[in-house]
């Protein structure tokens, strides 16, 4: 069956304080894209490299994600598979950081089993929301988490930036790994994680989501939404090669997320009226068009860096939606394998990106990373033709 499993009431402080933790454990994928391209860049290696070690931490994740969540589905017992999930993630960033200039092949596997491994605390909180709230004030939490997690992604690059100045390329590294274990832990130790209902006694009675057409249709969308996202990375760190500030790549991915934040908050003021299944094409292809000023450097920084805020706005309004169709039409039973396949297409999407546009600004410079973000444009609006009403219902 689908639809929204019990919901039982919980005190706003607890909401709150499950959230923050969440925030906090998932850090290091705020930090992730601008953190591994700066430890290559700054210790003097080139684009490419650094392209391919973000979007390979970020692809392994999307990998990972799905299956360790299905993990949580199955055996009932969330915290045991988040925190040795956590454990072997750490021991891959501190093992990166230390061959990343000395050994680059063994740094790029570290980043796999990094991004791999990650615990999945974002698709365990999304299920854990439809039983704890329904109706509306599932709606708001849903865009209340899409809205804190802009904040985490306008803090995790300018952390990024800050550490890495601070202690060196290795900062920021250091610091995911330092976060991604403490907030795991909270997260894990929080009241309101329960253990999810009990698995049934045949492994056939749990069905991959992915039997879902709904969750099938989802990956595309998500995939396609995510690409210009990651090209955005390449780009922001060519415009400060360009002007010739280091910090400028930190900004313009705060800027992004600043906007991202606003939308978030509009969202949730001013919910959308449609059903969340005619609103998804129509916020996918507004996401394409807005990231398409990004694509000229001829621009001032500062006219730059608007273009980056305008385009966040969609995202969250996007995911909300994305979201609220996973809940309503997945098995409670699959529900966080759901979350996880869902969100790790997003990752898809982002490392691909972020891997293309490497190897094209590396190659071509200003116009290989200007090709990257109009191909990403146009992808992402030809995956809104796939995402129809009745494909997600």
């Amino acid at each position: 069956m689908t639809g929204a499993p019990e919901t039982t009431a919980a005190p706003p402080r607890l909401i709150t304080s499950l959230l923050a933790t969440s925030l906090l454990g998932r850090l290091p994928q705020a930090m992730s894209a601008l953190a591994l391209v700066r430890i290559v860049v700054d210790s003097g290696g080139g684009y490419a490299f650094a392209g391919a070690l973000s979007g390979g931490y970020v692809i392994a994740s999307t990998v990972g994600t799905p299956l360790l969540g299905r993990m949580v589905d199955r055996s009932g017992r969330p915290r045991a598979v988040l925190v040795g999930a956590a454990a072997l993630s750490t021991a891959a960033l501190l093992g990166l950081a230390a061959l990343v200039t000395a050994v680059p092949a063994a740094a790029f596997a570290c980043s796999l089993v990094a991004g791999f491994a990650f615990p999945p605390l974002e698709p365990t909180l999304r299920s854990l929301w439809p039983r704890i709230a329904g109706g509306r004030s599932l709606a708001r939490l849903f865009s209340a988490d899409a809205a804190a997690q802009e904040v985490l992604f306008i803090l995790g690059p300018l952390l990024a930036v800050g550490a890495a100045a601070a202690f060196g390329a290795t900062g920021g590294v250091l610091v995911m790994a330092a976060a991604g274990l403490v907030g795991t832990g909270l997260f894990c130790a929080h009241r309101l994680l329960r253990p999810v209902p009990a698995p049934a006694a045949h492994a056939g009675d749990h069905p991959s989501a992915l039997r879902t057409r709904a969750v099938r249709t989802l990956l595309v969308a998500q995939v396609t939404a995510g690409l210009p996202i990651g090209v955005l990375t390449i780009s922001a760190a060519r415009l400060a090669t360009l002007g010739g500030v280091p910090a400028l790549n930190g900004w313009a991915l705060a800027f992004n997320a600043g906007g991202a934040l606003t939308g978030a908050l509009l969202v949730a003021r001013f919910p959308l009226r449609s059903a969340p299944e005619r609103s998804l094409r129509v916020l996918l292809l507004l996401l394409a068009a807005l990231y398409l000023p990004t694509s000229v450097f001829g621009l001032t920084p500062v006219l730059w860096l608007v273009g980056a805020y305008v385009a966040g706005l969609t995202l969250p309004p996007l995911l909300t939606q994305v979201f609220s169709i996973t809940a309503r039409a997945t098995p409670e039973g699959a529900l966080t394998e759901a979350n996880g396949w869902v969100i790790s297409a997003f990752g898809v999407g982002i490392g691909a990106g972020t891997a293309v546009a490497g190897v094209l600004a590396g190659a071509a410079g200003s116009g290989g990373a200007t090709i990257a973000v109009l191909g990403a444009s146009a992808l992402a609006a030809a995956g809104a033709t796939v995402a129809s009403p009745t494909r997600l219902r």
